[in-house]
């Protein structure tokens, strides 16, 4: 189960992981009730990935960068009607990790009463990766 202080990512959280990867905050609009998604660039998924392979990465960190990662993915697959080739690899940190993901993942995964066609665009992926998946 996920602990209440990793159920939403926090904004200091955001903003080390910005800086981190090289980014000035101040370029980014941070008074956004939905910060942990409109504050990430699909451009820079590769620095999220290496961000969140290092040593020193926070669990407050990782739970950002998974925002970031599904939000990108997501954004990839509305536009390109295909998987990203980084996807598989993402899909493996977020569900090794699911007690920082968890929120994240369920979140996507929000499909009672929907049609598929109102689906996030990364959902279905999510559904075939968890079906042939060692982590469910």
């Amino acid at each position: 189960m996920i602990s209440d202080d990793l159920k939403y990512p926090s904004l200091d959280a955001v903003k080390s992981v910005l800086t981190k990867i090289g980014v000035d905050i101040s370029s980014r609009d941070l008074d956004c009730q939905d910060y942990e998604y409109t504050t990430c660039k699909l451009s820079e998924l590769e620095k999220y990935i290496a961000l969140y392979q290092k040593n020193d990465t926070s669990i407050h960190e990782k739970r950002v960068l998974g925002c970031y990662m599904m939000e990108g993915l997501n954004d990839y697959v509305a536009k390109e009607s295909i998987p990203h080739p980084l996807q598989e690899q993402v899909f493996e940190f977020l569900h090794a990790d699911y007690h920082i993901h968890q929120t994240e993942i369920e979140y996507r995964l929000e499909i009672d009463d929907l049609s598929e066609d109102e689906w996030w665009p990364i959902t279905k992926y999510i559904l075939e990766w968890q079906s042939t998946s060692k982590f469910i």
